[in-house]
């Protein structure tokens, strides 16, 4: 992980991102013509999104701009998109609720508790079930599945079923 630190014109644009995501976005039903609209908000704050991925409107993503996400995928109720650095979600994948994507976190062996950052990729087809935690960094590979209530600290292989705190290889996919 690298360390980062956030310059002012980046604090400005975020406080400018969560007032119009609240005026415009988070009480809009989570219907087709409504996400439509929530995708053109993200691409508007420079999210590199599909318009058939679906977003519902309680998902809170930190940083628009640091958001990609291909077509068919999805970001459940109350998500945690906390992307400091790039969260990259490939096609046909879910996040599902309550589940916190993190790429950010300070360096507690450090007398400044410096902030560090690292990407998290999610490959095709991937399930992160509800309520799983994503450590910076971390890649799931494709068609791997991340159960309930998981906490992901490591990268999976692909074709692969995580589950635990920390999330641990449980077996193939199929």
């Amino acid at each position: 992980m690298k360390k980062y630190t956030q310059p002012i014109y980046i604090k400005v644009l975020r406080i400018f991102w969560v007032i119009m995501w609240f005026i415009f976005c988070k009480f809009t039903p989570p219907l087709f013509p409504f996400n439509t609209w929530r995708v053109l908000v993200l691409k508007f704050f420079g999210a590199k999104i599909e318009w058939s991925s679906k977003i519902y409107p309680s998902a809170n993503i930190f940083m628009p701009w640091n958001l990609e996400m291909k077509k068919n995928s999805c970001l459940g109720k109350n998500v945690d998109c906390y992307n400091y650095d790039k969260i990259s979600i490939s096609q046909n994948s879910i996040v599902s609720q309550n589940s916190f994507l993190c790429t950010a976190s300070h360096q507690y062996d450090s007398k400044s508790f410096d902030l560090v950052k690292a990407p998290i990729t999610i490959k095709g087809n991937v399930w992160v079930a509800a309520n799983c935690f994503v450590a910076p960094g971390t890649i799931m590979e494709r068609d791997s599945v991340l159960l309930a209530n998981s906490n992901l600290t490591q990268n999976t292989k692909k074709n692969s079923v995580y589950a635990g705190n920390p999330a641990k290889f449980r077996k193939k996919r199929y």
